[in-house]
């Protein structure tokens, strides 16, 4: 994905503040270069409430990383539907 499409859905959540303060630290990280990030952010952010100011994107990250850890259990993949 490039980084038009990851703005896409998170404008599609209702979140391009959120895209705008976190576009430069996802690239940082590299999060948009793995397939596994890109094709679970769509469900993250429909899943996860976030508050109307932007979290730390350390916390952000911190947030993702337990819910990827969580789909990769079967049960909790099967309950969200991935």
């Amino acid at each position: 994905m490039n980084r038009t499409q990851i703005e896409a859905i998170f404008i599609e959540n209702g979140l391009s503040s959120l895209y705008k303060a976190y576009e430069y630290p996802l690239y940082l990280h590299g999060l948009l270069d793995h397939n596994e990030f890109t094709q679970q952010l769509d469900l993250f952010l429909s899943w996860y409430d976030f508050p109307d100011s932007p979290l730390p994107f350390d916390t952000f990250l911190y947030h993702y990383r337990i819910f990827s850890h969580m789909l990769k259990q079967k049960e909790w993949a099967d309950f969200v539907g991935f």
